[in-house]
């Protein structure tokens, strides 16, 4: 690849974000729409389901207790989400039951 095209590349990417950080300063969201808040209040837990998602079924195998490992981290951030907690709980809380299923596996052999 050229010098001229990974120049154009950055200058795209560049522009791409600007537009996309200053598309708020020009349109008005009007602030008490429960629709639009809820759309945003889900929206961090939607951007890592979709980044995470995949990656769990492909990293973990077919071994009976890594599918266990995987039900039970969907299950534990399924029920912390229910119950309100913030992002900042429930994948630290997450990761944890991961770390701690994996401790158990090496335990038992």
């Amino acid at each position: 690849m050229s010098n001229f095209m990974i120049v154009i590349l950055i200058l795209a990417t560049a522009l791409i974000t600007a537009f996309i950080k200053l598309v708020p300063l020009f349109i008005k969201i009007p602030e008490n729409n429960p629709i639009i808040n809820k759309f945003f209040e889900a929206l961090p837990y939607t951007v890592l389901t979709i980044l995470i998602f995949p990656g769990i079924f492909t990293s973990t195998g077919t071994d009976t207790f890594n599918i266990i490992k995987v039900l039970a981290g969907i299950g534990i951030i399924v029920w912390l989400s229910l119950k309100k907690f913030s992002l900042g709980v429930v994948v630290p809380v997450s990761i944890g039951i991961i770390f701690l299923f994996d401790i158990i596996k090496f335990m038992i052999g």
